[in-house]
C-alpha cells in the first residue's frame, strides 16, 4: 500500500512541476509588458488533472484559459468560461483581473492590471476497466508581479476520489483527498537567458488515501526551487522519510 501511494504522489508532484515549470520557455513572459493570454498560459497548471490522472489512469487534461470563450460577469466582476466536459468529467473555469491595489477590472491592461486569479473546478465519475471514481475538486492560482519582471505564483487545491479501483477480478473501494499549495513560486523572467525554471519557491502535495479496508496512508511530498532543474524532493509517508535531489530535466525523474 505505502509503494502503490508513493508512485501516485510522485506522478502527482512531477506531473504538476511539468505544467508549472516544464522545458518550453515559451511559457514565460518573454517581455514586459505581458498580454493578457501570456499571462492566463503562466496559470496553466493542472494540479487537478495531475491528481486525477495519477489515480486509476482518468485522462482529465485541465484545458488552458483562453480568453474567447471566457465572458465579463458584472456579478462576479470575473471572467467566467464555457464548461468543458469530456471523459465523465465537467470542467468550470473562470479568471479574475486585479489592480495594484488589489480592485478587480473589468478588462485587462498591460499599465495596470498586476495580477490574476484563477478558478477551476471538476466533478464528475470516470470509468475506465473495471474502474469507477468520482472526482470533485478546486483549483485557485494567483500570477502576481505582471507589472514587473518578476512573476510569481501562488495558489492551492483539492481534490477528493473516491469509488473502487479494479484489482484482477476483485474491486477494491477507494477513498483520497489530495491537496497541492504553491508558495512564492518565481517563474523565469525572461525567454531568451536560458533560464527554464522557477527561482525559489515551493510546491507541497498531501494525500491521505485508503485502498481496500485500510487505514488512511497519509503522504507528504514537498519540492523546493532553486533555479535550476535539479530540485530537492522531501517525501514523508507511511515506512518512508527521505529527502533527495531530483532532475526534472530527466524524460524519467526519479527520486534515488
Amino acid at each position: 500500500m505505502s509503494f502503490r501511494v508513493r508512485t501516485y504522489l510522485s506522478a502527482i508532484a512531477l506531473a504538476v512541476v511539468a505544467g508549472a515549470c516544464g522545458s518550453d520557455s515559451s511559457v514565460a513572459p518573454t517581455s514586459q509588458p505581458v498580454t493578457l493570454d501570456q499571462a492566463l498560459t503562466e496559470l496553466s497548471i493542472p494540479a487537478l488533472s495531475a491528481a486525477a490522472e495519477s489515480f486509476g489512469g482518468v485522462a482529465a487534461v485541465a484545458p488552458a484559459l483562453v480568453p474567447s470563450r471566457c465572458a465579463f460577469a458584472a456579478s462576479s466582476q470575473s471572467f467566467v468560461c464555457t464548461p468543458l466536459t469530456a471523459n465523465g468529467l465537467t470542467i468550470t473555469q473562470s479568471y479574475t483581473l486585479f489592480s495594484a491595489s488589489g480592485a478587480k477590472q473589468p478588462a485587462f491592461d498591460k499599465a495596470t492590471t498586476a495580477s490574476v486569479r484563477a478558478n477551476t473546478a471538476v466533478a464528475g465519475t470516470v470509468l475506465e476497466g473495471g474502474t469507477s471514481l468520482t472526482i470533485d475538486g478546486q483549483q485557485e492560482l494567483t500570477l502576481s508581479g505582471l507589472l514587473t519582471g518578476t512573476h510569481t505564483l501562488d495558489g492551492n487545491s483539492t481534490t477528493h476520489i473516491s469509488g473502487t479501483v479494479a484489482s484482477g477480478s476483485t474491486q477494491l473501494p477507494l477513498t483520497s483527498t489530495i491537496t497541492t499549495k504553491i508558495t512564492g513560486l518565481v517563474l523565469p523572467a525572461t525567454s531568451g537567458d536560458g533560464q527554464k525554471w522557477p527561482s525559489s519557491g515551493t510546491i507541497v502535495v498531501e494525500s491521505s488515501t485508503a485502498l481496500g479496508p485500510v487505514t488512511p496512508a497519509v503522504t507528504r511530498l514537498a519540492l523546493t526551487f532553486s533555479g535550476t532543474s535539479t530540485v530537492t524532493v522531501t517525501i514523508v509517508g507511511p515506512g518512508i522519510s527521505q529527502t533527495c535531489k531530483v532532475d526534472l530535466a530527466n524524460k524519467a525523474p526519479s527520486c534515488g
